[in-house]
């Protein structure tokens, strides 16, 4: 096979050698000389002026752990390649510190996936872990390859707690480490100069998407991607203590560099107050005295005007990183470096941050540990369980953006904002989501049908705890018929789609308001039976609650329900339905009523037969009903 695919090569090659090098190549497949030079330049607003300490902890060029970042000025990051081999070289002068393992999946691609253990355990198992008694920390970066900043600053941590002079050897004494460097891959082998168009650096980065064009950061409750369900699997094998997914932001024109947000009264309020009463100060502290500026993480609610206020990233959905920890009761936080700083000033910045982070994890592992188990109380007792939060009353905080002006633009015949790198202070209006919206009682417990193989799988992905039926069983159960249903979009509020073609992620996102009825339900051998008490009790609930936006229900799992199998032909339901309202008295002044009340029913003549047709027991019993049993 090898020899057949060089003798087809060197066919290719003979016949057409020079036309097929003038061909766009991998990684990019971009010929960037078509295009003119204005269009192959980022045109980025000038910076706010900042002069940082933190420039100290950059590695002296004769250090052998140098990384790629630093060695380049912070020009260029590793490749997917480098990065492996200067993993193995750091853990080879680790002394056994940090030990290297593949995840049990690999990318889309076929790429494996790596994961770092730095730890004064000899046992760097879960258990060998768990037994040192130590906070265990999990950092991923690269979800977002060109947001790189996160692997390059930990790299750097990294290096600097277990190899060489060991600066911060004292941190591994108190806490233990998982890094994942590129969650995901395909992207990060997917580079070029022209991966990130708002971002000041590094000058070739990867892509956002994965190889199935996923957003692996929107991933966390479906579970398409082998990538992210490696990362699940991190969060079922150890005991985490605290999860960290680094990025850049695009952000507008402000001076801060560094911010992180928790996910505020969430599914883990106990731990994000730990964040706020604990963890804040030391952290914007240390952040503040080497010359970065530091802010909760915020998107503004209005991008052509700061005085609009801003959202913080807080209890979203939890198909995202931060969220989905903080349902499973890990306290977790979305780092953002601002992507209009210099990428020598994001790395640092999230070296700070981190290394911060660390030490208050490491000293106050007690009261951290308190928090979490709070949280855990809590949501094993809910009898009504939150699943989406709305927007409560505007709070009025001060903010600083630069300073701005408006001129109509010839390109969008509107006027846009043209920013300054001159601050200017504002009070704006903060738009949390803060108050509970869908709440939901808590059921004892959900029956998923064995034909529906692929939910079940994902359930068992997420570590969700249930039991297989052995034999068919009747259960008397709640079920849901779905009504009013349409199809929903995702949750891109700064990237809609300039077409209309429905869809997102993969998937024909569905809305509905669920009916509920019961009935005596019988499940095959293979159903699975899931308690809700359980510590995932509150995410099962999440993903098998069909309102729920993160349910497999609103993810278009079940759409092939949404339909009736059999419809009457008109010459059968015509006379039939005639029949039935001489037969009964109620139905005919309820069609009166409907004909009276619904003009666009009245003028639907086929509307009008079905709803007969739905009065009749040959009306398909299983349309649009949700399959999920739920036992109250």
């Amino acid at each position: 096979m090898k020899h057949s695919r060089l003798f087809f090569t060197a066919l290719l090659l003979g016949a057409g050698q020079s036309a097929l090098a003038a061909l766009p190549s991998a990684p990019a497949y971009i010929d960037d000389s078509k295009y003119p030079e204005a269009a192959r330049q980022r045109i980025l607003p000038a910076m706010f002026e900042q002069q940082i300490s933190s420039t100290r902890y950059i590695a002296k060029a004769d250090n052998p752990l140098i990384t790629v970042a630093e060695a380049s000025d912070f020009k260029q990051t590793s490749t997917y390649e480098q990065t492996r081999a200067w993993l193995r070289k750091l853990a080879a002068a680790s002394g056994g510190k940090v030990v290297l393992s593949e995840l049990p999946e690999r990318s889309a691609e076929g790429h494996p996936m790596v994961l770092a253990v730095a730890s004064l355990s000899k046992d760097k198992s879960p258990a060998g872990l768990k037994q040192s008694g130590k906070p265990t920390i999990f950092v991923e970066a690269e979800i977002h390859p060109g947001e790189s900043n996160g692997k390059d600053a930990m790299f750097m941590l990294l290096r600097d707690m277990t190899a060489g002079d060991k600066p911060l050897a004292a941190l591994l004494e108190r806490v233990n480490i998982l890094f994942i460097p590129t969650v995901n891959i395909d992207g990060d082998i997917r580079r070029s100069a022209y991966g990130r168009i708002n971002q000041n650096g590094p000058d070739i980065a990867g892509w956002r998407v994965n190889g199935l064009n996923y957003n692996l950061n929107r991933d966390f409750t479906k579970l398409d991607s082998a990538e992210i369900r490696n990362v699940a699997w991190v969060f079922n094998h150890y005991e985490l203590s605290f999860f960290a997914d680094t990025h850049s932001t695009d952000g507008a024109m402000y001076p801060y560099d560094s911010s992180y947000c928790h996910n505020g009264n969430g599914w883990s309020p106990a731990s994000s107050a730990w964040m706020d009463q604990v963890m804040r100060t030391p952290v914007y502290q240390a952040l503040q005295d080497e010359g970065h500026v530091v802010h909760e993480c915020i998107s503004f609610n209005d991008n052509q005007d700061p005085t609009q206020g801003y959202y913080p990233y807080r209890t979203d959905l939890a198909r995202f990183s931060n969220q989905y920890g903080d349902i499973r009761n890990v306290p977790s936080i979305l780092i953002e470096q601002h992507a209009l700083h210099p990428y020598r000033t994001q790395v640092l910045g999230n070296y700070v941050m981190l290394k911060a982070m660390f030490q208050v994890i490491g000293e106050q592992a007690a009261t951290l540990r308190a928090a979490i188990d709070k949280d855990r109380a809590r949501l094993a007792a809910q009898k009504d369980v939150i699943l989406t939060w709305k927007a409560g009353a505007p709070q009025t905080v001060p903010f600083t953006v630069g300073d701005y002006r408006y001129e109509t633009s010839p390109i969008t015949g509107v006027k846009t904002i043209v920013w300054s790198n001159q601050p200017k202070n504002l009070e704006v209006p903060v738009t949390g989501n803060t108050e509970p919206d869908l709440v939901v009682k808590r059921p004892r417990q959900y029956i998923v049908p064995a034909q529906w193989r692929d939910v079940i799988a994902r359930l068992k992905a997420h570590g969700i705890v249930m039991r297989t039926l052995d034999k068919p069983t009747a259960v008397a159960v709640t079920l849901y018929r779905m009504d009013e249903v349409k199809v929903a979009g995702g949750f891109e509020p700064d990237r809609a789609q300039s077409n209309e073609i429905p869809g997102y992620e993969g998937h024909l996102l569905v809305s509905g308001t669920g009916k509920p009825f019961e009935r005596l339900q019988t499940f095959p051998a293979g159903s699975v039976v899931i308690d809700t008490d359980q510590p995932l009790g509150v995410l099962a609930i999440n993903l098998l609650h069909p309102q729920s936006p993160d349910s497999f229900w609103s993810w278009g799992f079940f759409n092939s329900t949404l339909v009736v199998a059999e419809e009457p032909e008109e010459y059968v339901m015509e006379p039939m339905a005639r029949k039935m309202l001489e037969e009964d008295a109620g139905l005919k002044a309820e069609f009166d009523k409907k004909l009276k009340d619904d003009m666009a029913f009245a003028q639907d003549p086929k509307a009008r037969l079905n709803w007969f047709y739905q009065r009749t027991p040959f009306y398909d019993v299983n349309a649009f009903v949700y399959p999920v049993g739920v036992v109250q």
